[in-house]
């Protein structure tokens, strides 16, 4: 276990977190170093490791920050939802929320980024765990619009929640270099491109246009 300094305080450690999540989001696992996020800490190597014992682990802490961050704006909301309606439309107006939040202002698409080697099953299982259990609130979320008549998707739904699951991906990655404004309107397109398919009722589409 990670052992903790008596001398060191809370700030330290919360200064190694923010710039490992920052270094690791620019660059990926393989693209940075426990040397560089201790400069950056502007720490010794030996003092980072005593709250870390090595990259994994300090990798593993900023992924699952990640993950919570995703939870924060996009899943959770989702889950609290009271129809499937809404619960959609969640998902839309958490990830224009999302694009704001200073924590990803920095860029995150490092943490796609796959290894040239190997990396712990740790963090393999980690990223699968997140995905199948955000894909299955998705899964969740259309079966109950189809079931309650909201949305027509016959055959679809499993590959609607695969192709959702890979919009939330590719909207956090490139769009965090536009403007506000412009990521709103997108998002209210794709919003309302996906209703007028998939809608039972002209009236949710235009619940979409308040995106």
């Amino acid at each position: 276990m990670p052992r903790k300094a008596s001398t060191q305080p809370s700030t330290t450690l919360q200064s190694i977190r923010d710039h490992a999540f920052t270094l690791f989001g620019r660059h990926g696992y393989e693209g940075v170093s426990i040397g560089e996020i201790a400069t950056h800490a502007r720490l010794s190597k030996g003092a980072l490791y005593w709250h870390f014992p090595g990259k994994e682990a300090l990798y593993l802490d900023c992924l699952t920050r990640l993950h919570a961050i995703f939870n924060e704006h996009i899943f959770d909301r989702m889950r609290a939802g009271q129809d499937p309606v809404s619960r959609i439309l969640s998902l839309f107006n958490g990830l224009g929320t999302m694009l704001t939040d200073p924590r990803v202002q920095t860029g995150v698409a490092g943490y796609w980024l796959t290894p040239m080697r190997s990396t712990s099953p740790r963090l393999d299982e980690a990223q699968r765990a997140f995905e199948a259990t955000s894909r299955e609130v998705i899964v969740e979320t259309l079966r109950d619009g189809v079931a309650q008549g909201h949305f027509d998707l016959q055959d679809d739904l499993e590959d609607m929640a695969s192709a959702i699951m890979a919009l939330v991906e590719a909207i956090i990655l490139p769009l965090r270099h536009q403007e506000h404004g412009e990521v709103s309107a997108m998002l209210g397109v794709l919003a309302r491109t996906l209703f007028r398919a998939y809608a039972n009722s002209g009236d949710l589409v235009e619940r979409a246009r308040a995106i």
